[in-house]
């Protein structure tokens, strides 16, 4: 992978994480203060029982079959919490837009501990073949990309409130353009590789799609009493972190034949099975709400 494609991802992270500091609001963290426990057992879910799940599945006989890249590519996604895409794929009302955020934001500081923590644990379990990342290194790499960019995004939003009200929306634009253009270049960069992955994977897939399902399930679980609210909590849990996924990728992973179509595929597939079961999930709510304003 050339080493351009490496400072792409670094600063595509670093883009979106600067604007999700910069567009929050003042009262963003306002349900952290009135329901804790709410936010505290969704990053639980988000941090610790999604990467647990995918752990307990890569070690079940039947993944014994997966490839390389594939078990790999899912270690990688599931110790990455905090997707900032998640946010860009929330149109729910504005209380569960400010949820998505506040678990994006608590997620993006915790993961400076979880992932370590978790690289840790699959480092000492072992249910990839090739695992060689240090806890040490992984630190420093997510304090770079998350926690410097929003922590200046925040600080801007402080002392520069003006400067960024007039700039967030370019901002987010620019971030969102350096997404799909990362996006582009990867699959660009592997397509030669990205139909062989496919065809000579499709177990592989198999598990992704559980394990996808497997994310969205814990996050419905743990979402508050407001159903309105189990979409967005479902969905921030499940969607993770493609851009820092594919940079610790790039890093670590170097030498493994197709992993960046792995990882690619696995958000792909979030992104698909998301899409299909948030719309059950909102047609749900809607028929759930008459009957709730009726009583």
């Amino acid at each position: 992978m050339p080493p351009i494609i490496g400072l792409l991802v670094s600063f595509t992270i670093f883009t979106v994480m600067f604007a999700l500091g910069l567009g929050l609001r003042g009262s963003t963290f306002a349900l952290s203060r009135h329901q804790p426990a709410v936010l505290g057992r969704i990053l639980i879910g988000t941090c610790l029982l999604v990467p647990l799940a995918g752990l307990l599945l890569l070690e079940l006989p039947l993944a014994a079959k997966l490839s390389v890249p594939v078990r790999f590519a899912i270690a990688l996604m599931v110790i990455c919490p905090s997707a900032p895409l998640a946010l860009r794929r929330t149109s729910s009302p504005e209380r569960a837009s400010g949820l998505a955020a506040r678990i994006q934001v608590s997620a993006a500081l915790l993961a400076i501990l979880s992932i370590p923590l978790l690289a840790e644990l699959f480092t000492l379990v072992r249910p990839v073949s090739g695992w060689d990342i240090r806890p040490l290194d992984i630190a420093l790499q997510v304090t770079r990309v998350q926690l410097i960019p929003l922590a200046a995004g925040l600080l801007v939003k402080t002392w520069r409130p003006g400067w960024a009200e007039r700039w967030t929306s370019t901002i987010n634009q620019v971030a969102t353009a350096l997404l799909v253009v990362m996006v582009v270049v990867l699959l660009a960069i592997t397509a030669s590789q990205l139909i062989p992955f496919l065809s000579q994977n499709l177990f592989g897939l198999l598990v992704m799609t559980a394990m996808v399902a497997i994310s969205l399930g814990i996050g419905y679980g743990l979402a508050g009493p407001d159903p309105s609210d189990r979409p967005t909590v479902a969905l921030v849990t499940s969607t993770r972190n493609l851009g820092l996924a594919a940079q610790l990728a790039v890093v670590y992973g170097a030498s493994i034949k197709g992993l960046i179509p792995a990882v690619l595929s696995y958000t792909l597939i979030s992104t698909v099975v998301s899409i299909i079961v948030l719309k059950l999930l909102a047609a749900r709510v809607s028929m759930e709400q008459p009957k709730s304003s009726a009583s």
